[in-house]
Parts: C-alpha cells; structure tokens; sequence
C-alpha cells in the first residue's frame, strides 16, 4: 500500500480550502484599502434631490477611487450643518450660496471650491385657489429654515414676481422639510412654498398653481454647493481636490442615459420615496440642472447678495467674490481631468 499516495489530498478536498485562502486574502486586500482611505464627512441641509450626485459617488465608489471614505450626512436645517463645519466634525457642507455670505459677513473663513448649480432649481407654488402672484399678499410662505437653500428659492422668486416680503406683509413660518411643508398647503396653515421637482410634481397634478420655475427664470445663481473651512483646504489641497474629482466623475455617471436604472434607486432610496419611478422627476431636473462646471461664478452671487444685503448690514462690508475659490477645479481642469 502506497501511504503517500493515501495521503495525498484529493481535488475536491482542495477546492474548499483554496477558496478559503483566496477569501482570506480578498478580505485582507479589502480592509487595507478600507485602512488607507481618508474618511471624510459632508453634511447637508437639504431635504430634496440636490444632493443626489453625492449620493450616486458614495454608491458608485467614485469617491474611493480617489481615496476618500465619503459620508454624506443629512441635517435638519443648513444652519446646523454650517456649525458641524465650522466645529469640525464634518469636513464640508453642501449648502446655498447664501448661507455661505452670511458665515462670512459673521467673521468665518469659509469658501465654495465646487458649485453644482449655476442658477436656481424647483418650483414656487401656491395652494389651488391662489392663481396670481398678487393673491399672496398678507399670507405665510413654508419655509425650512430661515436664511437657508429652500429660503433662498423663496426670496428669489418672490422678488422675480414683484414681490417684497416687508412691503406687501408676507411672512414666513418655519416648518421643516418639505414634506412638513407639503402637508401645511394642504391643510391651509400656509399658502405657498417652493419645492424641489420630486415633491412639486404631486402637488401640481392635484392642481396647485405654478407661480414660478425657477429653473426657467433668467436669475443668475450659484446653488447648492461644496462649501469648506479656507485654511483647512489649503492645508490638505489634495484630499480636496479628490473630493471634487470625485464629483466630477459622478456627475458624467449621473447624466449618461444608460445610469438611469442605478440613479433612481439611489435617490428613490435616499429621498425614502415607495416607488423608484416616484424618482423620476426629480432625476429629469437634476439632469437638466447640474452644471458640469464646477466653478462658482461671482455673477451668480449679485442678486442674492442685493436681497441679503437689506436685512443684514453685515455683508456691507464683504466683497462677495472673496467666498468663491476657484484654484481647485482650475488646477483639475488645466490637467485635462
């Protein structure tokens, strides 16, 4: 009897412990990746689909690619997202241009290095019986916070209508998110309110009035955007630079046709929509209103600034320019990226 051939293990006895040492060294490879990404946190203010290309990169690992561990991180109200900025326990925010111009005329070296948005998105409407922009004076405009994104979009197309929130006595309530503000139209506690496309879309088929597309009125914006601490920035130019190479690499996966299957089930999972077709709408505005040019424009902060300017005498003094800081995407754009 030969005993080393008795010995001898068998191809099948082999199979299984080939596939263990191959998991092994898969799951080490894995976790020395996982060891070796920066991790980085973005919070963000919005309760809508602005957000949506962050989303995508984080499923779609664009982010990795380019060695971040990204976390994006929803908050209430863009203020509190600002203070975890400012705090440190986030490493960016993606929120509103005025938001920034208000940190700034406050004393905080914050800046925007990527704009998503180069003019205003959503929809300004009014309950049924309200037809005219003139119907809304003396009434409550929902708001999420004030001074925020969503308070932006309101100012902009209140004063686009002709409106003036101290001369014709509009006034504002705080009512959170937009489904919060959905259901104060609803039951009349306010009469108008701008929404983002995804929860705007059912609202117009139950015959709510379309004061204003925001989208299609000729107001110069920068929007929703990658806003961080200056001195941080500088300090680790190349976490911040992957950041936005990262976006950028999101953004042309979010706009091919074919991704469409995979960006609906990001953002009908982020928004917590029943159906992934629910997505649709707010994917179709996101598509036409992403820029593909991250750089922040100075012409896009005038109106804004113009509208800020009456209520906080602060920002008299403040250059708005000085928020943007285009070396980043300038320097990714000049390498053929």
């Amino acid at each position: 009897m030969n005993l080393a051939r008795m010995a001898r293990p068998s191809e099948f006895e082999l199979r299984p412990l080939v596939g263990a040492f191959l998991f092994c060294i898969a799951i080490g490879i894995s976790s020395v990746q996982a060891q070796t990404l920066t991790p980085f946190r973005i919070a963000n203010g919005t309760s809508g689909e602005n957000p949506a290309v962050l989303w995508v990169g984080v499923d779609q690992g664009f982010y990795r690619k380019h060695g971040l561990n990204v976390e994006v991180i929803y908050m209430r109200v863009g203020s509190l997202a600002a203070s975890a900025l400012v705090s440190g326990d986030v490493n960016a925010v993606l929120t509103s241009s005025n938001a920034v111009l208000n940190l700034a005329a406050g004393g905080l070296a914050v800046v925007i290095i990527g704009a998503l948005f180069h003019h205003p998105d959503g929809d300004f409407l009014a309950r049924p019986e309200f037809k005219r922009p003139e119907d809304l004076k003396g009434k409550l405009i929902a708001i999420q916070s004030v001074g925020g994104g969503g308070w932006a979009n309101n100012m902009l197309a209140l004063d686009y209508l002709g409106l003036d929130p101290d001369r014709d006595n509009i006034r504002f309530i705080v009512l959170g998110d937009q489904p919060s503000r959905i259901q104060a139209l609803e039951t009349g506690r306010a009469q108008a309110s701008w929404m983002g496309s995804t929860f705007s879309a059912p609202l117009k088929k139950k015959g709510y009035t379309l004061l204003l597309d925001l989208s299609r009125a000729p107001i110069p914006y920068v929007g929703s955007s990658l806003v961080v601490r200056k001195t941080a920035a500088h300090q680790e130019t190349k976490i911040y630079e992957a950041l936005l190479k990262g976006t950028i690499d999101s953004l042309r996966f979010f706009q091919k046709p074919e991704n469409k299957p995979v960006v609906l089930k990001t953002m009908a999972r982020q928004l917590r929509l029943n159906r992934v077709e629910d997505a649709e709408t707010g994917y179709n505005a996101m598509v036409a209103a992403y820029s593909n040019d991250l750089r922040p424009k100075p012409e896009g902060l005038q109106k804004i600034y113009s509208i800020l300017s009456r209520t906080n005498p602060k920002l008299s003094t403040l250059k708005p320019e000085t928020i943007l800081d285009t070396t980043f995407i300038q320097r990714i754009q000049s390498s053929g990226y």
